[in-house]
């Protein structure tokens, strides 16, 4: 009885050890969330890149991957309360990193219809003769 409580404490600790050292680092996250973007995977890349923010805070490719984040559960997946966290969450950390404007544009076009958007709206004008 003994033998079988220290084989399943032994399996257990295994375990944990074997989870915890299966991080990847940032720049594995980061080429498999832009891989799996190049492959229109993008629950894949949302996946990488939240493991990546998750798990790199002070990271290098921090900003951009909350960014990418907004701009992928926005434009891809759909998920606009999600984008609008990511988008916020970066315009907040980096309000003069380039794309803080992108973002403030893209967080504040969440769910609209394309073709209500003010830049399309003078190319229906231009395409009908007004």
């Amino acid at each position: 009885m003994k033998l079988m409580k220290l084989t399943t404490v032994l399996l257990l600790v295994t375990g944990m050890i074997y989870s915890c050292s299966s991080i990847k680092s940032e720049e594995e996250y980061y080429k498999s969330a832009t891989d799996a973007y190049a492959k229109e995977d993008f629950s894949g890349a949302a996946e990488n890149f939240k493991k990546l923010v998750e798990n790199y805070p002070t990271g290098k490719k921090y900003g951009e991957s909350l960014f990418m984040l907004g701009f992928i559960n926005a434009n891809n997946l759909e998920n606009f309360e999600e984008a609008g966290k990511y988008y916020s969450e970066f315009i907040k950390k980096f309000p003069e990193h380039d794309l803080a404007d992108d973002a403030q544009y893209e967080l504040d076009m969440l769910g609209k219809d394309i073709n209500n958007l003010p830049m399309f709206q003078n190319l229906d004008a231009d395409t009908t003769g007004q």
